[in-house]
This record gives C-alpha cells, structure tokens and sequence, in this order.
C-alpha cells in the first residue's frame, strides 16, 4: 500500500541546526535584507523549512532561496538556471532531479528543496564550516580547497572569486533577516499519486482550486505526472491530504467522471478547460452520472513557455574559430543577411560566447561531407544566452564543475564556447566562459 507523504505539520517554530556564520559578515554584505521585505508565503516558507529539517540542515539555509530567486518557483535565468535554488540543467540532473518534456524537477519546491539541501550537506562535511559550504554553493568546492591550500581557514582569510566575496555576506544578510520572518501560514501537504495521472482530475475531484495546484506544482509541465515510476509527489493543501491521497489511487487517471448534478460548464471550470472543447471531444448525452468523459490537453503555458525561442529562429553560439560567413553557410544564408537579423554589419568582429540569431527557413547548401558544418543542436543552442564574455585561466584544482557552478553556467556551455571534446583541463588554458 502508498502511504501519502505530509510536509509541513511540524511546528516551524522548532529548534534545528543552525549555521556557523559570523554576525558580522552579515554588515559586510552590499545588499541589506530585511525581514519586511521577505518575498515568499508562509506556506512555502513552512514547506521549504521542513524539509530542510528533515535533511538536517539549518533552516537559514532558506535564504539562499531569497538571494537566489525571491522565492519565486518559475525563475528561469538567461542562461538556463531554473527554480527556486537556481540549479543548472547538468547540476539538476547531477543532484538526481529529473529533466525532460514532461518534468522539470527544478521547478518542484520539494524535489529541489531536497537536492540542494543534500549538496548542501556535503559540501559542509567537506568543509565543516557553513560559510566555506555557502562560498562552494556559489563558486564550487574545487575552487574553495584551492584557496585553503593558498593559505588560511575561514572565509575572509582565502582568495576567492570576487562574486563569492559579496555571495557569502549577502547570505549572512538574508539569514539574519530571514529567521526574523514571521507569517501567517496554511499548511500544505505533499502525497504520491500514480503515475500518467492528469492533475486536473485531482482538482475537479476534491474541490481544490486549479489555480492553486498548477501553481503549487509547476514540475509538471503537461499538467500531469510522468508515465515513469510508480508514483511521484504531488503538493496539496493539508486540508485536502487525506481526500486527495485516497481519490488519486481510485480514479481513472485519464477521463473524468460524471457526478450527479454536474454540467458541462462546471466541470470545465474545475478542469480548467474550455467547455466548448469539452463538448466538442464528446457525445451528445454522454452528461450522465457514473459515465466518463473524455478531457482535452492542457493548454496552460507551461512554467518555462515564456523562455522558449520564436520558432522561425535559432540561437547559435558561437565558438573558437567561427567566422559569420561559415555559420551563414550553416541555414543556406549570406553573412550580410546574418548581420542584418541581427542587426550589425558583415565586417563586425565576432567572439566566442556571442549569440546570433538564425533564420530556420534557410534551405541548406550542398557541401562536401568534409566541408559541411551541421546545424547545432537544440541543446548547444540553448546552452548560453547574453551576460559578459569573460576568460579563465585554468589553475590547479579547477574542474569542469567548479567553473560552472562558481560562473553560475552549465558544463555543456564551457565544452561547447571552448570546443572540448572531454572534461580534461591543463594549468594555464584559457577558457571562455559567459556568467549570468
């Protein structure tokens, strides 16, 4: 038997670990955080918090989120970075998130509340000292060991990146703000529904308003749970835990079920679809009680719709050796029409880490197989977009990883801008990396 799984019934009020972090780093930091200003709800907050108590780590840790997304699940930065602990697609998948069409588990309050709380978690058993495990979260642990062995023992006595400098005081600032914040809450509750199971179903069968589970639940990106595994994690209001639990693992997980004195608008509304559409997927008469009714795809804007690229166009990045009349050559174009999307003139000079726009429409020219350069990849496309071009000079300690997380970039990113063919680096290469 699935036993639902509750969040958030723990009094937050209770004690738990607590950071290491000097109060007086707190006065360093270049942004004040102040309790008044917290962004979230004292919902989210309370869940957030259990779970990091769960996972044994100091609930001031929540103030990454603050810092990092203002405690808002959609944030998406414009160079991949989603979620509210702003976690890159490679590092999602790393930290054991799932990432496809269907989920994207950075966007889940507990799937990524749980991740970063575990890495969290080791990079303070590497450290035992929570403002060097802050410092890794921003620029990686290789980078910070590197500055141990450079002499000191605490932050503030070790060279780091410029960016972490400012990253672990502006953390003591939200910390110290954010354990002042004090809201009213209503409890939410996490439960395993089936998988394959369309959400929709779960609000129009318990009275949950739609709104509020889409929004509670933005993993989900076609509005229901993916057909692998056995189960997955569904937020719900606590309120509605015990009914919500029970009716996912007893209803059809596809078709809805006609209930005396329903109508045709109501359950649309429920639904959150069209009552139109509705009754144009089904048979006249088929509003009867106990029979099923067939619902339409959602069409509510997925979480991450407003990043995705006009599909007349591609984003290509480019990369050592690159010329305008080369990647032109690429959709069938000239490079005085590549300058003109993108608004410069053919005699610009282009670096590694630009990004140009190109036009699909462009039929391909016939080349050599030798000569011929292929279209990029969706996912080279999408790997780097606007921020400063920036060269790094590999010194020892430094790993692919480190250098993303301290830039705030994917791996992908560093291998394609630098054309890598593995995870090797050699002391002295410079590499270029465009930060967020």
């Amino acid at each position: 038997m699935v036993l639902p799984v509750l969040q958030g019934g723990i009094d937050s009020r209770c004690e738990g670990p607590s950071t290491d972090i000097p109060a007086s780093l707190a006065s360093m930091s270049d942004i004040q955080y102040r309790p008044e200003q917290f962004p979230g709800s004292g919902d989210i907050k309370d869940l957030v918090e259990q779970i990091l108590r769960t996972e044994g780590v100091p609930l001031e840790v929540a103030a990454l989120v603050w810092i990092e997304s203002d405690f808002s699940v959609g944030c998406y930065s414009r160079v991949g970075a989603a979620g509210p602990w702003q976690l890159m697609p490679t590092t999602g998948r790393e930290l054991g998130l799932k990432i496809d069409d269907t989920v994207d588990e950075r966007y889940s309050w507990v799937a990524s509340t749980r991740a970063a709380a575990r890495y969290l978690r080791h990079l303070y058993n590497i450290f035992e000292d929570w403002s060097l495990a802050i410092a890794a979260y921003n620029c990686g642990p290789g980078r910070v060991q590197a500055g141990l062995r450079g002499g000191g023992n605490t932050f503030g006595e070790i060279e780091l990146p410029g960016e972490t400098d400012a990253f672990v005081p502006r953390f003591a600032s939200a910390a110290e703000a954010y354990v002042q914040v004090e809201l009213e809450s209503d409890r939410l509750a996490v439960i395993w529904v089936p998988a394959d199971f369309d959400l929709r179903l779960l609000a129009a069968g318990t009275g949950i308003d739609i709104d509020q589970l889409m929004e509670l639940n933005r993993s989900y990106l076609l509005e229901r749970t993916p057909p692998e595994k056995d189960a997955w994690e569904v937020v719900v209001p606590v309120e509605h835990a015990g009914e919500a639990f029970s009716a996912a693992w007893t209803m059809d997980p596809r078709r809805y079920l006609v209930r005396q004195g329903d109508s045709w608008e109501g359950i649309a509304s429920r639904l959150g679809v069209s009552s139109q559409v509705l009754m144009g997927m089904n048979p006249a008469g088929s509003l009867q009680a106990g029979a099923y009714i067939d619902i339409p795809e959602s069409q509510r804007q997925p979480v991450n719709a407003g990043y995705v690229e006009n599909p007349q166009f591609i984003r290509y990045t480019v990369r050592m050796g690159d010329t305008l009349s080369e990647i032109a050559s690429t959709v069938g174009a000239s490079s005085r029409e590549v300058a003109q999307w993108n608004e410069m003139t053919p005699d610009d000079t282009i670096f590694p880490g630009d990004v140009l726009l190109l036009r699909r429409s462009g039929s391909l020219p016939v080349q050599d197989d030798d000569e011929a350069q292929t279209l990029p990849t969706e996912t080279e496309i999408n790997i780097v977009s606007g921020g400063a071009r920036v060269e790094h000079m590999v010194v020892e300690g430094d790993t692919l990883w480190d250098l993303a997380m301290r830039y705030g970039v994917s791996i992908e990113q560093i291998m394609y801008l630098n054309s890598l063919e593995n995870s090797t680096l050699s002391l002295g290469e410079v590499l270029v990396i465009i930060p967020e």
